[in-house]
């Protein structure tokens, strides 16, 4: 096949493995060249796997998990943006200076432009605009990954980096990771009715997700689906022992796991559209 590439662009060390190890890995099967931006090192997260870090080193352990879930991935090391985790809801890590929704738009969008220039990526690929979850620093790169999309094609944007070598570039397609509304509850559903104790998420959340006609492409990952488990298994210290999904009869893991789904962003589609299951089809490879 050509020789296709894609860039993704997520906040924490685990996004790649529970948002896109899917998309992530059949690009790779597919042939195509593969790169990672990690904006923070994800020294907020909980340490769900006893004994797996400390506070102090968890940036660090996070950081040698994710460069092992590239190397299952069978992807390059990820570049790291180097900003603080801003945390959930109202984490006190959200008003450390160097969180990422403290940081300056322009100096974000400025390293993503040059990321793009850098690997010169066909699609550019990232979180749906309210985060799938709602986690700000997911929100917050879905924002700033779209405007360098927008931008890195344009000379007079950032004109330092063609000192640099980092010619403007043009991505032709923009992807969102995104799943369906009523994720969560279809998931302990599934669990619950495999006979494992796992309660519903509270009420609030029921609705999270988007409207199954925004999404444009279902992607079966299942072929994929040993990869990315795998993947999600290098993240210790954000995987308990035992997680439920991961411990769920086959059946039950494939039909949480083994589908992943996509808005495309640009070019604009109408609601209920449909693309190819081959991200690249329809694209030109260019030099």
């Amino acid at each position: 096949m050509a020789s296709w590439r894609l860039l993704a662009c997520f906040a924490h060390p685990d996004d790649e493995a529970f948002i896109g190890a899917g998309v992530l890995a059949m690009s790779m099967a597919q042939g195509a060249e593969v790169h990672l931006v990690c904006a923070t090192y994800g020294e907020a997260g909980d340490i769900r796997t006893p004994g797996s870090a400390t506070p102090e080193t968890l940036a660090e352990v996070r950081h040698e998990e994710l460069r092992q879930s590239c190397q299952v991935l069978g992807i390059p090391e990820p570049t790291m943006l180097g900003y603080r985790d801003s945390g959930w809801g109202d984490d006190p890590a959200q008003h450390h200076p160097n969180a990422l929704v403290n940081a300056p738009d322009r100096e974000v969008v400025q390293h993503l432009v040059a990321a793009i220039r850098g690997c010169k990526p066909h699609v550019v690929f990232t979180f749906e605009p309210a985060g799938l979850s709602g986690h700000k620093d997911h929100i917050a790169m879905s924002r700033h990954t779209t405007f360098a999309y927008q931008l890195a094609s344009d000379a007079s944007v950032f004109p330092e980096h063609i000192q640099d070598g980092l010619a403007p570039w043009r991505p032709q397609r923009l992807l969102y990771a995104a799943r369906p509304k009523g994720h969560r509850v279809d998931r302990a559903r599934r669990l619950r009715e495999a006979g494992i104790d796992t309660p519903l998420p509270p009420r609030e959340q029921w609705e999270i997700g988007v409207p199954l006609e925004q999404i444009h492409l279902i992607l079966d990952v299942e072929p994929y689906l040993d990869t990315k488990l795998a993947s999600i298994r290098c993240h210790r210290t954000q995987v308990p022992p035992g997680r439920d999904d991961l411990r769920a009869p086959p059946d039950v893991t494939k039909a949480i796991h083994g589908k992943e789904y996509l808005i495309q962003a640009d070019p604009l589609l109408s609601a209920g559209e449909q693309i190819s299951s081959d991200l690249f089809t329809g694209l030109v490879e260019e030099a």
